[in-house]
């Protein structure tokens, strides 16, 4: 997940490769030096991240620099500045496997970004750094930074990420969870979804949006983004249930290359959630009726991995289960099963003709 501003740093040649992954969103670590009420996936003082010897086995099981390019790596938390010596560890060997190629961000709260940190993230590569505290869910002591920040990074001759560039400067940008950004109703996960913060509703198409699982498996086509928590691989930042595979068994690509041959992904790839059971004989109007009756399309797909599609997904140390489902009040009606018509036929989300 990274702010408003998306415009490529790229410093890979698409005509290079056979194929793109536009970006990789890696939460390195949970841990954390706030414990914010509205944390997609929990992270708080103390929980857990990689090991050394994880991040390396992580790192060459991502895309083969000569086969498949590497556009950008976020590298995010947790607060990845409260565990120095695991960012740049990190650093270190994304730079030795893409070097140049890779544009290498990092995503922080700002807390513990003082001058020495900017210059050894300067100094190890960084293209861009994110400061993504910036809305009411953060402590204002926080919020208040962003004056010091903003000349730190003008005196290293950092450029604003709002305002256009093409001479290579390091850039930088401010945002937050804002009502007027994508993420503004809050993902329902983690403490968002525990504390009652999500507004998310059947209108919030997360799958069709930035950081949804729209387009994730094209990396051999428009490009994709995959978001990585420790070593689990999860094909939208909200995150399915459970993961889609693991870096530290099997590498990226061979992930994706799976999940293609599933009628199931390839609905989530379109960005479509609602058709994710079609296959199994479990209707569109269905899907709709479900996200309506859940109140949002990631609890539907909650309940549809829980329910129909378990085995597509495979266990991790992130994994969710149904936790997020367990608050919400039983249906009236009982669940169809696999192949079982349903009565609804309406179609209140736009169809791809009407984007």
């Amino acid at each position: 997940m990274i702010g408003a501003d998306v415009g490529p740093v790229a410093l890979t040649s698409r005509a290079a490769h056979v194929g793109l992954v536009e970006s990789i969103y890696w939460v390195v670590s949970r841990h954390c030096n706030q414990r914010c009420g509205h944390c997609y996936n929990d992270s708080e003082p103390g929980a857990r991240g990689l090991s050394p010897d994880e991040v390396d086995r992580c790192v060459a099981n991502l895309p083969d620099a000569n086969d498949v390019g590497v556009e950008r790596i976020i590298l995010s938390g947790g607060e990845v500045l409260a565990w120095p010596a695991l960012l740049f560890h990190t650093l270190t060997r994304l730079y030795q496997r893409y070097g140049e190629h890779t544009a290498l961000w990092v995503q922080t709260n700002g807390d513990l970004l003082d001058e020495r940190t900017l210059d050894d993230l300067l100094a190890h590569h960084v293209r861009r750094i994110d400061v993504s505290s910036i809305d009411r869910y953060h402590p204002k002591s926080t919020i208040e930074r962003r004056e010091l920040l903003e000349r730190m990074f003008a005196s290293r001759g950092m450029l604003d990420a709002s305002r256009p560039a093409s001479d290579g400067r390091v850039r930088y940008g401010f945002w937050g969870a804002t009502e007027d950004q994508w993420i503004g109703p809050l993902w329902p996960r983690g403490r968002a979804r525990a504390n009652g913060l999500s507004s998310a509703a059947p209108q919030h198409e997360f799958c069709r949006m930035w950081s949804g699982a729209k387009n994730f498996l094209e990396y051999r086509g428009s490009g994709c983004e995959v978001n990585v928590q420790l070593g689990d691989v999860y094909p939208c930042c909200p995150m399915t249930c459970r993961p889609i595979g693991s870096l530290l068994v099997e590498p990226l690509i061979a992930i994706l290359d799976r999940c293609a041959r599933s009628p199931v992904f390839q609905a989530l790839n379109a960005g479509r959630p609602e058709r994710m059971g079609e296959s199994l004989g479990i209707s569109e109007a269905h899907g709709i009726q479900r996200t309506r009756a859940l109140g949002n399309h990631c609890l539907w797909c909650d309940e549809f991995f829980t329910t129909y599609g378990r085995a597509l997904l495979v266990d991790g140390a992130t994994a969710r289960g149904s936790v997020d489902l367990d608050s919400v009040p039983p249906a009236h009606e009982k669940r169809p099963a696999p192949g079982e018509p349903t009565r609804i036929a309406t179609r209140p989300f736009p169809t791809d003709d009407d984007c």
